[in-house]
């Protein structure tokens, strides 16, 4: 299980094209999070917003990342984790 960066650094599945995942999201503050995901790294659109802990199956694009805010790719400061399981 991978734990995505708070920061903004997009993370890579390993499981290649067509993988699926369990996504997680424990809420630890007032932020409302988004996943947000890319095929070429560089155009993200939002996937699911998180306005509490929850689990969440998901097809896994290329390039995935969870932002504190849901209208734009911004970094979580609550304390707030995101955690993928891939499981194609």
């Amino acid at each position: 299980m991978t734990q995505l960066a708070n920061d903004n650094t997009p993370y890579n599945p390993k499981m290649g094209d067509g993988s699926r995942g369990l996504v997680q999201y424990v809420k630890e503050g007032a932020q409302t999070a988004g996943l947000f995901g890319s095929l070429n790294g560089v155009n993200y659109q939002l996937i699911h917003t998180f306005d509490a802990s929850d689990i969440k199956e998901l097809a896994l694009p290329p390039f995935i990342l969870i932002s504190g805010a849901v209208g734009s790719v911004t970094p979580v400061t609550d304390g707030s984790k995101c955690y993928i399981s891939e499981t194609r």
